[in-house]
């Protein structure tokens, strides 16, 4: 990829992609206030899908780090369309989270203590810019850190206040229920028991190619689709599941 695509061009799809997944994060981060893991008959429980992901019965997530390329097209005018790719980590600490994202010379670092998102942007190794986000800016991000990856999925639902339902067998699989405040969003599972479908109000995540990592059955591709339209794809290399931090790594001036 050329480093001439344009400022315009990249933030505007990055708008773009953003309006589109504000309205879900709400429903994916808040929670219930009623710890339930399995209401409703079940004939495959939480714990055994969870165990089928780690190998082991009490997983518990809590700490991992994961990297991987996000890929997704620019369309704006007959015959002119640029693929955008985007280097990103994942970094995860009990409520601590870090996502970092390389595009071009543009280097940004969100943290989020559990309530503020906090934007660090570098250009060409100097930094430009620390602020906190708020609206549209600050729903888009929780929205990529919770669903950036099955790890942090995988973390959401071995929590014991977490509320899964058994809704039954479908086409695309077995059907589970996550009830949260703000709505609900679900899950499927193959013959196998591994999750391969998020589906959080109209957009639509699936899990493919998935490869066994340390005793870890995780997927290394990730589509993120709303209707029809292929927002973004993520292709993931590298998954810690026992990281090391170094002191201040979840910290900023803000936070």
């Amino acid at each position: 990829m050329k480093n001439t695509l344009s400022s315009p061009v990249v933030v505007i799809s990055l708008f773009f992609v953003t309006i589109s997944l504000v309205v879900a994060v709400r429903v994916v981060y808040r929670t219930d206030s009623t710890a339930n893991q399995q209401a409703g008959p079940n004939p495959i429980g939480i714990f055994t899908i969870l165990q089928v992901h780690s190998g082991h019965m009490h997983q518990e997530w809590l700490r991992f780090t994961q990297q991987g390329t996000l890929m997704y097209s620019t369309n704006f005018s007959a015959g002119s369309q640029q693929v955008l790719k985007s280097r990103l980590r994942l970094s995860t600490d009990h409520t601590f989270v870090r996502y970092e994202k390389v595009t071009l010379n543009r280097h940004q670092s969100f943290l989020f203590d559990g309530n503020t998102v906090v934007r660090t942007t570098f250009e060409a190794e100097t930094q430009v810019d620390v602020r906190a986000l708020d609206g549209i800016e600050a729903e888009s991000i929780k929205f990529q850190m919770a669903t950036f990856g099955l790890l942090p999925i995988l973390k959401r639902l071995s929590d014991p206040s977490t509320q899964v339902v058994y809704v039954g067998a479908a086409s695309k699989g077995n059907r589970f229920q996550v009830k949260t405040a703000g709505g609900s969003w679900y899950f499927y599972t193959n013959s196998n028991h591994l999750i391969n479908r998020l589906e959080v109000g109209d957009i639509e995540i699936t899990y493919e190619d998935y490869r066994t990592v340390d005793g870890l059955n995780l997927p290394f591709s990730q589509r993120v689709k709303k209707g029809d339209r292929l927002l973004y794809e993520i292709r993931f290399d590298t998954f810690d599941p026992n990281p090391v931090f170094a002191a201040g790594f979840f910290k900023s001036t803000l936070l």
